[in-house]
This record gives C-alpha cells, sequence and structure tokens, in this order.
C-alpha cells in the first residue's frame, strides 16, 4: 500500500514491535519499526542510541492529520494552534466561522503535503491529544491537548522545561529516536562502516532527485514524493525541519532535517549539523514535526536493566 493511501485511511493503527495502541477512527498516524535496540551512538556526533524499540511516524505530520486535530479542539483556539499563513500558498490549512465555531480544511490538493507553521508546543498538543485518544470534541485543557505525553504549564512553557512524560504513548521525536531513524544502517546489514550515513536518505552523498531541498521545487512536496530510507521513513532530509525534543541553550528546542526552501545548500540536511538557536514558539514557512510511539516506562525499565548498550564503531 503507499503511503497516500496509508494517510487516507481512517481506521484503527496497526502498531507492529511494541504492543498495540489504539486510535480513534479520526485520523491513523502511519508508522515504521525502529529496531536495533541499544544501538551505539554514531561517533561523529554522539547522537542516535535508543535503548527501546519504537515506532516513527512515516512521514511528517500533514495538513489533513492536522487539519482534523484542530477541528475536534480548536473550535475556539485558546493556544493559538492555528496560524494565518497555513492558509497562504506555501500553507495548506483553511479556517472559517467565527471563535467559537472554527471550522478548519485542507487545501485541496495540499491534503498531505507536510502541515508547517507549527511551534513546538503545538506539536506537543498534537502528540497529547493522540495519547488522549483523539478526542472528537473538546476544549484545550488537560483532557486533550494540555496533558498526558507532555504536561504544559505556563511555568513550564516559559522556563522550556516540559519533558515527556513517562507514561507517554505517542510523543514529538525525541532527538536520538529521530537522528536514529533517518541516520543509523547497521553496517551488518548494508550500512555505512560505522552504521551511520552523512544524509537521510542511506547514503553519504544525496541530490535533488532524493529530496526536497535547495529551494529544488519551490514548495513543499506530498509526503512519501521522494524513496525511503533504510527504516521505511520518508521525507527526514527536505520537505519541512522537523521539531525534536532536545533543550538546547536553555531557551531552544531542537530542530533537524533540512528545509525544502530558500536555495540553502545540503549542509542542512548532514547528521554533522545541528540547528540550536529556535526558541519553541517559533512558527515559520520550513517549521513542521513528527511524532513517535515509545513502549511504555516498564519495557524501557528492562532494556536498561537488560544493558543492550553496543559498543561502538569506529570511521
Amino acid at each position: 500500500m503507499s503511503v497516500k493511501s496509508f494517510i487516507s485511511v481512517t481506521a484503527i493503527a496497526a502498531v507492529i514491535g511494541i504492543g498495540t495502541f489504539v486510535a480513534s477512527a479520526q485520523i491513523t498516524i502511519p508508522t515504521v519499526p525502529i529496531g536495533n535496540p541499544g544501538n551505539a551512538a554514531d561517533p561523529t556526533t554522539g547522537y542516535g542510541s535508543v535503548a527501546y524499540t519504537y515506532n516513527i511516524g512515516q512521514t511528517e505530520v500533514t495538513n489533513a492529520q492536522y487539519a482534523a486535530f484542530l477541528n475536534a479542539v480548536a473550535a475556539t483556539d485558546t493556544y493559538n494552534l492555528y496560524n494565518i499563513n497555513m492558509t497562504g500558498s506555501f500553507g495548506g490549512i483553511t479556517r472559517t466561522n467565527l471563535p467559537g465555531s472554527y471550522a478548519y480544511a485542507p487545501v485541496a490538493g495540499r491534503e498531505n503535503n507536510p502541515v508547517n507553521f507549527v511551534n513546538f508546543w503545538n506539536a506537543t498538543r498534537f502528540a497529547n491529544w493522540l495519547h488522549n485518544g483523539q478526542p472528537a470534541t473538546g476544549v484545550q485543557d488537560s483532557s486533550t491537548t494540555e496533558d498526558g505525553a507532555y504536561t504544559l504549564t505556563e511555568d513550564g512553557r516559559n522556563n522550556n522545561t516540559v519533558t515527556r512524560n513517562a507514561v507517554a504513548a505517542w510523543a514529538v521525536t525525541s532527538e536520538n529516536e529521530w537522528y536514529k531513524a533517518a541516520y543509523h544502517q547497521p553496517a551488518g546489514a548494508g550500512g555505512d562502516v560505522d552504521s551511520y550515513w552523512l544524509y537521510p536518505t542511506s547514503g553519504n552523498v544525496i541530490t535533488t532527485a532524493q529530496a526536497n531541498y535547495a529551494d529544488s521545487v519551490g514548495n513543499t512536496t506530498p509526503v512519501g514524493s521522494y524513496a525511503a530510507n533504510f527504516y521505511g521513513v520518508f521525507d527526514m532530509g527536505g520537505n519541512v525541519m522537523e521539531w525534536n525534543e532536545a533543550i538546547l541553550n536553555v531557551s531552544s528546542r531542537g530542530i533537524r532535517g533540512g528545509n525544502f526552501a530558500w536555495n540553502y545548500d545540503v549542509t542542512l540536511l548532514r547528521a554533522d549539523f545541528r540547528l540550536v538557536d529556535f526558541v519553541p514558539g517559533s512558527e515559520n514557512i520550513v517549521m513542521g514535526f513528527r511524532v513517535s510511539q515509545v513502549p511504555g516506562p516498564s519495557s524501557v525499565a528492562l532494556l536498561a536493566i537488560g544493558g543492550l548498550a553496543a559498543a561502538r564503531r569506529r570511521r
């Protein structure tokens, strides 16, 4: 089944390798399993080691998926989940009606493009909504967007101290979860000698035939328009840059992936390039996100006790 077909399905999500999480019939987030638990970090950068098996969104969160979220919780948009730029030529979601009865719809032809103009806090609210079972209607409160995977207090947001709760079933990817899914491939399974590639397309070279970057297209493309990498994940290089949970320089959050716009060179897609100066409230044309689905805390504890960390490989 194609990625586009996966995204259009509105059924119970099948989760491979972790256990079964039941999603509402509103949307499905297609995921792929990231195995090889306990892998060593990239010896060049120190990132990419993950002790547990997890599922990661096969694609970036799309306009159609985010619009469904908005329609569920943003009839009155308390926390500004919607950015007016989403209705522009680089966005993909329209809003109609007045506060209290707002309605949202993906732009025709851009349903499966990645959502952009999303800040880190609103990405965590989307994860909370998934964690809470995608309640079909409700205000933005602790039962829908403000608690669950993350507890979003005003102090926590202002001080940038919010972290993933141990009970989280869905989350914005951690930096190591993202990095592993993007760059890791065991040497014994055809990867580079140190089990990490330089680019998220399972190789040490990349061209614009493999990813949407450096203004080669001039806009976002539907997710899955380019080939998947080793783990079966799409668009980890190009399209939109993606938030991750890393707290950087006290006031910033992690963002990786390279973007489609502004004729930036290939550097932004490299494993050794790390943006460190984006505050979590930032929203712009190239900012989107992807989610991961994680095992329960007991599973992580068992993996830690088992001492599954592998010896690092050298280049």
